[in-house]
């Protein structure tokens, strides 16, 4: 059986709420991303922001992106899954959701990864994505 553990990108970047939106586009710059989960001091997962996110909330709200906290855009509360969860559940619940990117946590709720419909489509279920994206843009 597939689980999450096995589909995910492990250690992936993150932020935590009092980095600014620059701070977060720095990271998807360098790391050729469109998704950065929002981590506490514990790496609890409090919150993800996106590309889209930052695109449409800063341009609308006239937010300096230098000055302006992760806190204020982010996305919160968030869908996470468990890292020992069957990846059919997981997709299930992304479909149910209607999110194209989950972040992975272990039993202490701290980040551990995230699944993107890249990394199913690149795994053993690579067969399910078409039916996750479909029930994405709906």
């Amino acid at each position: 059986m597939c689980l999450a553990k096995d589909v995910m990108t492990s250690n992936p970047s993150v932020c935590r709420e009092e980095n600014t939106i620059m701070d977060v586009v720095r990271v998807m710059n360098r790391e050729d991303c469109g998704v950065v989960p929002v981590v506490d001091a514990m790496d609890h997962c409090v919150g993800i922001i996106t590309d889209r996110d930052i695109c449409l909330k800063t341009v609308l709200d006239y937010l300096d992106p230098e000055d302006t906290p992760v806190s204020e855009i982010m996305t919160t509360p968030i869908v996470t899954c468990e890292q020992t969860d069957p990846i059919e559940t997981v997709i299930a619940r992304m479909e149910k959701e209607q999110i194209r990117r989950i972040p992975v946590v272990d039993e202490e709720q701290c980040l551990v990864g995230i699944i993107s419909e890249g990394d199913l489509a690149k795994s053993e279920v690579k067969e399910r994505v078409s039916e996750l994206v479909e029930a994405v843009v709906q």
